[in-house]
């Protein structure tokens, strides 16, 4: 009998995140060097190729990372008789896995989700920071969208553009408190060209409290006038 710890164990979960959040942020240090446009489409574009990049590397290297999903739609809850409205809903990203040792097969589906967001200057008719929390952070939260539904972890990315980390991270807590949630902290820094950042979420379904790595990368590919307003 196998005494390999289960998935839904938190260290196994532990382990899953740790290897996503690796991928995620030596990908991110390759498109800072390669340039990756400018629109949002463009950049997870980029970023989804720099994720094949990195994990082909560390599959020669002899250590098979997970398989990245781009824009795949939220799978079916356990608890999902009928098709939900969170099944239509399409993360930008995910890395998946099966645990063959839960006790519920129906519960062995697991996805460490990530979402990803431009963090630069508002025009007439859109906002970055009410992007970013109502079309980002609050999907981790929401039950129409229930991204990382049943996992306790799940990250954003941040597309650095024109503006400083500090202005940034003011702007969208300060929207963020007027729905309510917490406000992100900066766990690492790196200047005005990466930040790291911690959020931990109160949802109405499992599992909660829910932790919400951000993982912001300055990126080339607009005209950078990062002091302004800052």
């Amino acid at each position: 009998m196998s005494n390999r710890p289960r998935l839904t164990s938190r260290d196994l979960w532990a382990d899953h995140e740790r290897r996503c959040l690796d991928l995620l942020r030596r990908a991110l240090a390759v498109l800072a060097q390669d340039g990756a446009g400018e629109g949002e489409t463009e950049l997870n574009r980029s970023l989804y190729r720099a994720i094949v990049r990195v994990s082909h590397a560390t599959a020669a290297a002899g250590s098979p990372p997970p398989v990245v999903v781009p824009e795949g739609r939220n799978p079916p809850a356990p608890s999902d008789r009928e098709r939900a409205a969170r099944e239509f809903k399409v993360p930008d990203f995910y890395w998946a896995y099966i645990d063959d040792l839960v006790a519920n097969p129906d519960e062995a589906a697991r996805q460490f989700v990530v979402e990803c967001k431009r963090l630069t200057s508002a025009s007439k008719d859109w906002n970055y920071s009410e992007e970013y929390v109502s079309s980002g952070i609050a999907r981790f939260i929401d039950r129409g969208h229930g991204y990382g539904m049943g996992v306790t972890s799940g990250a954003m990315v941040g597309y650095l553009q024109k503006i400083a980390v500090d202005r940034a991270l003011a702007e969208i807590n300060a929207y963020a408190g007027g729905r309510s949630i917490p406000p992100l902290a900066v766990s690492t820094r790196s200047g005005d060209e990466r930040a790291e950042l911690d959020h931990h979420l109160t949802r109405s379904y499992a599992e909660s409290p829910f932790h919400l790595k951000h993982l912001w990368m300055r990126v080339a590919g607009a005209s950078d006038d990062r002091t302004a307003g800052s």
